[in-house]
């Protein structure tokens, strides 16, 4: 016979407690989501349509000043000019250096994947120390006076977009008006430096020549 004062397994003191603590957790999770939702929401339950508007905090980015682009159109070149008289020869020698790789600039210098640079201030732009340069560098007619040299320095493919020139050019005036003057010192009887006034403001730089018809 079943002994009615031995208690049934499943209301012993042990598993009221398992279910008491189980109730008690659901009910404890269930009020920090409420307390949560009426913090986030303003209400208990999350409402079936949430529009955020913003996410976190705003941050504020202070736009840097550009030079040029935008509505007033690419920057424009400052000229190296007024600063060659001044220039120091050892900057432009340790300028010089970034040319190395393609140019010598000594009397006599082998040429390399570009022509040697000796006595070129002046010179007629074309073939140089026997090297053959290209059409698209014969293009631009003249003499490499300091105003040509400045602007092709500064962009190479400007002047000469066909040309075998792969340098990026030297963007800073200063260290165009170095190795120009560094250029300079090895040309035998090169030109008078240009004035020191000379206006340094913007200076447009020089259009390319038209593109040569295809064959």
């Amino acid at each position: 016979m079943h002994d009615a004062t031995t208690p049934h397994a499943a209301t012993t003191p042990f598993w009221d407690k398992v279910i008491s603590a189980f109730w008690l957790a659901f009910l404890g999770i269930l009020g920090v989501n409420m307390v949560s939702n009426m913090v986030i929401y303003g209400e208990p339950f999350v409402p079936k349509e949430i529009h955020i508007e913003k996410f976190g905090f705003p941050i504020e980015v202070v736009a840097e000043e550009t030079t040029g682009g935008g509505d007033a159109g690419p920057a424009k070149m400052i000229s190296s000019l007024p600063l060659i008289a001044a220039a120091s020869l050892d900057e432009g020698a340790a300028v010089f250096k970034k040319c190395g790789a393609c140019h010598t600039i000594e009397a006599g210098g082998a040429n390399k994947t570009g022509p040697n640079l000796n006595a070129i201030v002046g010179a007629e732009i074309g073939d140089h120390n026997g090297f053959k340069t290209t059409d698209s560098l014969k293009a631009i007619g003249g003499a490499w006076d300091y105003a040509k040299l400045d602007d092709y320095l500064e962009n190479p493919k400007r002047l000469a977009p066909k040309g075998s020139m792969s340098f990026a050019g030297l963007k800073k005036a200063g260290d165009r008006a170095a190795v120009i003057k560094f250029l300079a010192s090895n040309t035998p009887g090169a030109p008078a430096f240009p004035s020191a006034e000379a206006p340094a403001a913007a200076a447009e730089p020089a259009a390319a020549p038209a593109a040569e018809p295809k064959k």
